[in-house]
């Protein structure tokens, strides 16, 4: 299932919640909270980091370079 908050699209069923990706957020728009990834849309510069460094490739950022 995939969750769509902005530009950041997450696979769920794919994403272990590593936290690579909010560690790498340059606008701390994804957090990791317990065992969960919660994106926080209003942040979301869509820059591609967060998917860039994402172990399992769970994250997609159309927008991103």
């Amino acid at each position: 299932m995939n969750d769509r908050r902005g530009s950041i699209t997450v696979d769920r069923n794919t994403c272990v919640v590593c936290g690579a990706c909010a560690a790498a957020c340059p606008a701390e728009a994804l957090v990791v909270e317990g065992l969960s990834l919660v994106i926080v849309p209003e942040r979301c510069r869509p820059c591609g980091i967060a998917a860039l460094v994402c172990p399992t490739g769970a994250l997609a950022c159309p927008g991103g370079k």
